[in-house]
């Protein structure tokens, strides 16, 4: 009677695992976003050959741009001989700050500064001081033509196009660059000492310092991080507000980049320059790769992060895709219907690719072994009976 009961227990135990398996399977990998994206129709106008160039600018004419060095003062001469090419009166403001004595710099500028509401558009532009993915050259700086560069490259050229389109914009339009992101501790660290996204946390807290939230919002933050890499494709970054991240990537896959932008996307948690703005309760999302486990792209934090592994086809896509998003929300013509998901409140999290692997592997195991009891159990039994 014991062994019955037993066997009884075991068979509902084995149920309710296979049923918990097939929910976390339905509910992480067979529930992508429902959204669709309806694109206003317009030319997109973004320049990959642009972008191209400016990468070019920043890692082999100006070099590694290391918070307090030369170099990266230089870099933020750039960006601004790049936006006064746009339009020599662009407003831009410094934010500086300081990391354990060395002197840092985020800088912004600022489109339609006038607009009540406000996107920002974000991308680090500090290479990682230490190659602390990359044996026998850890001590060699990264030189970040895909971990820093392309973001920035991209802001510079939609910076671009947004200046022609904007007096039929109904937002102003933030292009921050931020210093201090990479040089933090993985495998070592970048500087020691030195957390992660110094320069967005300072920024963050000082917010207050560049707009009046008395009559200005804050619609969202969208940031973007090696996104010029060859084979790119984005995963489904978990401290992103979802709502916003499922739109962008439904405004990528209408357009047709359906490779990058994926239906069922790797899940983790990075922690990147959007989380100080998520955590300031803005909506924010996090373009990004898979950096730690990628055939495409095997360069994160390593010497080969360099022009020679950058794509004109990802700049494409990215810059596309974030232009689109722009207009679908904000171009402000008669035949704009496009309805998304703003004001971007909602926010659902999934577990971790690894972790779901984990949990699945080890359902599998645990119902493996109570089958293989109640098989052995079954079969000595009926030899007893015998």
């Amino acid at each position: 009677m014991f062994l019955i009961k037993k066997n009884i227990a075991l068979f509902v135990i084995l149920v309710i695992l296979i049923t918990g398996g097939i929910f976390i399977i339905g509910y992480h990998f067979l529930s992508p976003s429902k959204f669709i994206a309806d694109n206003l129709d317009i030319e997109l106008q973004y320049n990959a050959d642009n972008s191209y160039v400016y990468i070019k600018n920043q890692t082999k004419d100006i070099g590694n741009r290391i918070p307090g060095t030369n170099e990266s003062k230089e870099c933020i001469q750039f960006f601004i001989s790049k936006f006064d090419e746009i339009d020599s009166n662009f407003s831009y403001y410094f934010h500086n700050f300081t990391v354990l004595g060395v002197n840092c710099t985020n800088i912004l500028f600022k489109l339609n500064k006038e607009k009540e509401h406000i996107i920002i558009l974000g991308a680090h532009f500090d290479s990682r001081a230490r190659a602390t993915k990359d044996d026998g050259n850890i001590n060699h700086p990264v030189p970040g033509a895909n971990d820093g560069a392309s973001g920035c490259a991209a802001l510079i050229d939609l910076a671009r196009i947004f200046y022609n389109k904007r007096d039929n914009l109904s937002s102003q339009i933030w292009f921050l660059f931020f210093d201090a992101e990479d040089q933090g501790t993985d495998e070592s660290y970048g500087i020691y000492g030195w957390d992660w996204c110094e320069g967005s946390k300072r920024f963050v807290n000082h917010l207050d310092d560049f707009y009046n939230s008395s009559n200005k919002i804050i619609d969202c933050m969208i940031l973007l991080d090696m996104i010029g890499g060859t084979g790119l494709q984005f995963i489904n970054e978990q401290y992103s507000t979802s709502s916003l991240l499922d739109e962008i990537f439904a405004v990528g896959r209408a357009l047709g980049y359906t490779h990058a932008f994926p239906s069922n996307p790797t899940v983790n948690s990075i922690i990147d320059d959007h989380k100080a703005f998520v955590d300031a309760n803005i909506p924010s999302a996090d373009l990004i790769i898979n950096f730690w486990n990628n055939p495409s792209w095997p360069f994160h934090h390593t010497v080969n992060d360099t022009f020679n592994h950058i794509s004109n086809e990802s700049l494409t896509i990215t810059g596309k895709t974030i232009e689109q998003f722009v207009y679908n929300n904000y171009l402000d013509v008669p035949w704009n219907s496009y309805h998304g998901n703003y004001p971007w409140t909602s926010d659902k999290n999934l577990l971790n690719s690894e972790i779901v692997f984990q949990i699945l592997l080890l359902i599998g195991f645990v119902s493996v072994g109570i089958i293989i009891y109640l098989v052995y159990e079954h079969q000595k039994n009926k030899s007893t009976n015998l």
